[in-house]
C-alpha cells in the first residue's frame, strides 16, 4: 500500500463520506506499517519535545536478524543481544560505539567521549613478550625483542637497535716488523686518548701515543724522544719511524705489549 491522499472533488462531483474514510484509513495504515510497507517520510521528521519526555525508539533486533534486515544504506536497529545501535555504511553493517566501548580515559581529558582506540590494540598486538620496545619502520610500527644482559640502545644510523656497551680501553700485543706507520687495530670503534705501549724485555722501554697527535713518545734509555707516525682514529693506532724502530716501537723480533683508552 503507498500513501493515499484524499483528493478534493472537481467541481460537479460528490465526494462521500466513505470514499474519504477509505483514504484516510489507507494513510493511517501506511504510517503504522500494517502492510508490509516502510513509511517514508518526505522531507525529515522533528519530535516535539515541548513536554520534555519524548523519545525516538529503534526497533530492537537480534545480532542475526540485523545482519539479514539492514542491507541498505542508512538503515539503523538496535542490536539487543549486544546492546549497540548498528547501522548500514552501504558496505557492511557497523557497530555505533558509545562511552561503554570505551575502556580507558579517552586523550585530552575527555572522559565519556568515544574516541578511536586501534592503535592501541595494534600497538598491543606488535609487542609480545616482556621487555619489547616498538619502533618505526620504514613502513609500520615495528618490535624490537629485549637484547640480552648488558646491552644497551644505540642507533645504527637507521634504526635503534640493542648492542654492546662502548668500550672504554683494549689490551693486546703485537710483534715488532721494521715497518713504517704500522697499523695496530685497538677495537674501540672510537679514537683512543691514549695508548700505553712496553715492550718485554728487562729493563725495558716505554711509548706513549696521544690522540690528538701524529707522534709516538718514547721513554728510552733514560732519555725521551719523539718520532711522527699517522695520528690514531677509530680503528687504528701507528708504529713505526724508519729513524729508529726500536724507539718507535716497532722493532723486529720485540714483542708489545699496548693499552688503548678512549
Amino acid at each position: 500500500m503507498s500513501w493515499d491522499i484524499p483528493s478534493i472533488p472537481a467541481a460537479g462531483t460528490i465526494a462521500t463520506v466513505a470514499g474519504w474514510a477509505t483514504k484516510i484509513i489507507n494513510c493511517l495504515r501506511y504510517l503504522k506499517g500494517l502492510d508490509s510497507q516502510v513509511p517514508t517520510i518526505q522531507s525529515g521528521l522533528i519530535i516535539d519535545n515541548t513536554d520534555g519526555d519524548e523519545y525516538l525508539k529503534l526497533p530492537l533486533l537480534s545480532t542475526v536478524n540485523i545482519g539479514t534486515t539492514l542491507d541498505a544504506e542508512g538503515e539503523v536497529a538496535f542490536d539487543e543481544q549486544t546492546h549497540q545501535m548498528k547501522e548500514y555504511d552501504g558496505t557492511a553493517v557497523r557497530a555505533i560505539i558509545s562511552e561503554a566501548d570505551v575502556d580507558d580515559t579517552p586523550v585530552n581529558g575527555a572522559t565519556t567521549v568515544p574516541v578511536s582506540s586501534n592503535w592501541a590494540y595494534d600497538l598491543k598486538a606488535v609487542l609480545t613478550t616482556r621487555g619489547d620496545l616498538i619502533r618505526r619502520s620504514a613502513s609500520d610500527w615495528e618490535r624490537v625483542a629485549l637484547g640480552t644482559s648488558g646491552q644497551y640502545l644505540k642507533s645504527d644510523g637507521t634504526d635503534a637497535v640493542w648492542g654492546a656497551p662502548p668500550t672504554d680501553c683494549s689490551e693486546g700485543t703485537y710483534g715488532g716488523n721494521d715497518t713504517v706507520n704500522r697499523t695496530i687495530p685497538h677495537g674501540l670503534s672510537l679514537t683512543p686518548k691514549v695508548v700505553l705501549i712496553r715492550d718485554d724485555q728487562a729493563g725495558g722501554y716505554h711509548y706513549f701515543i696521544y690522540g690528538q697527535e701524529a707522534a709516538i713518545y718514547g721513554d728510552v734509555a733514560g732519555g725521551n724522544v719523539k718520532h711522527a707516525v699517522t695520528i690514531p682514529d677509530a680503528t687504528n693506532f701507528y708504529v713505526g719511524n724508519a729513524a729508529n724502530y726500536d724507539q718507535s716501537a716497532n722493532l723486529t723480533g720485540q714483542t708489545y705489549y699496548w693499552v688503548a683508552i678512549t
